[in-house]
């Protein structure tokens, strides 16, 4: 294995256990507010969307399926942080929107989360950040793309492609 191949490989398998760890790390911060990261979710896209969103948009914003929406809703309704109410002109869809509880809850977990990530990015510079954030801004693109042949033994990266990565 070449060296390129085995550091590519290293980069896979840690950027895996990176996104496992910083999910699980969010999962114990946000346990102390009585929140998960999933709950948490939601509130972010809606807090983008003062107007609201039908719960089928924001189920499609957060890449995920109305009824595991639904859940994460009733719970947030539970607790006040949101509201429901029917769509005008539309009595079939509810516009969904962020309640000034939510909002509050939103920015204590979000102050949460930048001490955190303050702590976990200590030491590194600037430009080590815009590194780390290009590369895996590029990756996250290929990734989200169709294989299209990828995966064909012929298919071999241009190496102008190649310098960039």
């Amino acid at each position: 294995m070449s060296q390129r191949s085995l550091t590519q490989l290293l980069i896979s398998q840690k950027t895996a256990l990176v996104a496992r760890r910083f999910t699980a790390r969010a999962a114990r911060l946000f346990k102390s507010a009585g929140y998960t990261n999933a709950q948490r979710a939601p509130l972010r896209v809606l807090k983008t969307a003062p107007d609201g969103m039908t719960q089928a948009e924001l189920a499609a914003s957060l890449q995920i399926s109305e009824p595991t929406l639904s859940r994460r809703v009733a719970r947030l309704l539970a607790d006040g942080l949101i509201s429901k109410q029917r769509r005008p002109g539309d009595g079939r869809a509810n516009t969904i929107k962020l309640e000034p509880r939510g909002y509050q809850a939103l920015e204590q977990s979000e102050a949460m989360a930048a001490r955190d990530r303050d702590i976990l990015f200590q030491g590194l510079s600037q430009e080590e950040l815009d590194i780390a954030l290009k590369v895996l801004s590029l990756l996250a693109a290929r990734i989200a793309a169709p294989l299209n042949g990828a995966l064909n033994e012929d298919a071999q990266p241009d190496e102008e492609e190649d310098a960039d990565a």
